[in-house]
């Protein structure tokens, strides 16, 4: 008990954060689940699909939702604990927050730590969202005009004007390499992008594991293996990775970045308004949060886990995910996932005799798919208008993106998805475009 009263900070009584993640699996103090836990036995066998769609989504049957890589959407038992938590916290705030939130969240640290393989509990931190994560980073890294920043043209669009803004007020260089698509050969990209990051004095680069509006897997490892070498420091935006391939952080040491930011509301199907930071054991980065509290000071943890009163029941929930992923076989789904990726765009390649953006080797459950359009010149608004009619005429949620001046469609497939939804969308295409 005495872990568990100890005040480092503010007026918590269990606020030794620091301490806490110190503590051996057989010394650490674990605070019961107070309600009932969904019975995952009791479901029977639930097929992917429709099926499981029913039994753990909430999602509208009214629409075929392939835009999973969006939003994500929330499992149900998932949603539901984190609702018990909110009963359970309102009956005694005081009780919680006081004296039982900073435990809980250790305790979820550790769990993710096992989950994801991490050397240590203190390379992870709970966030938000990588939106979040990323700000902190950024605003935490000495970027003055000696800096010299690697950035590629796949970078997420806020995060790089954030950081075209913050080299036009600093003087540092920032240097885009553009990868050309459609992509197949994925190790000329990766050997042409060596040379640039060996060619100058790079102070920090940054890369995607999987990018958002034209999504491929990137091979963080090798990446960071060679920046490691030229001494030039790695932040990974992986947002869409947790959940969509088998995420793990138990590589050499020089095969690890110093940042890589998680979002769990996406694939991992976690509520929204929870992330995780990881860093490097042996990471130079001092990273701080954004918004500061009562925290500052008192250690990295303790900082980031206390930005202020908000809702945590979504961290806590983090606790279901991993109950259900580990149920249904995580490594099972995400192969599901990805077969069922390649055989949807292979249909949609066949059925209007066209093309993907990337190959089956590079690409994991969101893929690009080329529409069956001549025209060389398109343009957003013209991904826009046919997203839109996909929306209103045929309740099909998925979107078009505008690459090079040509229009592709990016499906995601989920355990809630099944092949004849892609046929759906197929058929829709060719109705709007001979129209």
């Amino acid at each position: 008990m005495s872990s568990l009263i100890r005040r480092d900070f503010g007026s918590f009584h269990s606020s030794n954060v620091e301490e806490l993640l110190e503590l051996s699996d057989e010394d650490f103090p674990l605070l019961p689940i107070p309600f009932v836990l969904h019975d995952y036995t009791a479901d029977g066998e639930v097929q992917f699909g429709y099926s499981m769609k029913e039994k753990y989504f909430l999602l509208d049957n009214q629409y075929v939702f392939l835009n999973h890589g969006a939003f994500g959407c929330v499992l149900r038992p998932v949603l539901e604990y984190s609702h018990a938590f909110q009963y359970y916290i309102e009956k005694q705030p005081l009780r919680f927050f006081d004296r039982e939130l900073f435990p809980r969240l250790i305790q979820i640290i550790r769990q993710m730590t096992t989950f994801l393989r991490c050397s240590s509990v203190k390379n992870l931190i709970l966030v938000e969202n990588v939106t979040f994560a990323w700000n902190s980073v950024v605003n935490s890294l000495n970027i003055n005009e000696k800096t010299s920043i690697f950035i590629t043209n796949t970078m997420y669009g806020a995060y790089k004007k954030f950081l075209k803004s913050l080299c036009s007020q600093t003087g540092a260089e920032l240097y885009e390499f553009s990868i050309k698509f459609p992509l197949n050969d994925l190790d000329e990209t990766i050997n042409q992008m060596k040379i640039v990051l060996k060619s100058q004095r790079f102070t920090y680069a940054f890369f995607d594991h999987i990018p958002s509006n034209s999504p491929l897997i990137f091979p963080i490892d090798d990446l960071c293996h060679y920046c490691n070498q030229l001494n030039i420091r790695c932040i990974i935006d992986g947002a869409h990775s947790l959940g969509s391939i088998d995420l793990h952080f138990d590589y050499e040491n020089d095969y690890l970045p110093d940042i890589y930011l998680i979002n769990c509301h996406k694939w991992f199907c976690a509520p929204k308004g929870v992330g995780l930071l990881y860093r490097k054991s042996d990471s130079q980065l001092n990273i701080r949060p954004c918004v500061q509290s009562h925290g500052i000071n008192s250690g990295m943890h303790s900082e980031f886990l206390w930005t202020g009163l908000k809702d945590y029941s979504s961290f806590l929930a983090l606790n279901e995910c991993l109950r259900f992923w580990s149920f249904y076989d995580f490594k099972k789904i995400i192969k599901r996932n990805i077969q069922l990726a390649k055989d949807a765009s292979d249909l949609l390649v066949n059925m209007w005799k066209t093309s993907k953006l990337t190959s089956d080797e590079i690409s994991g459950p969101m893929r690009c798919v080329k529409l069956p359009i001549n025209d060389k010149n398109c343009q957003y608004v013209h991904a826009e208008m046919i997203q839109n009619k996909l929306y209103h005429e045929f309740s099909i949620e998925v979107p078009i993106k505008c690459i090079n001046e040509q229009l592709y469609v990016r499906i995601s497939t989920h355990i809630y998805n099944s092949i004849e939804q892609y046929q759906i969308l197929g058929e829709a295409i060719k109705n709007i475009l001979m129209n």
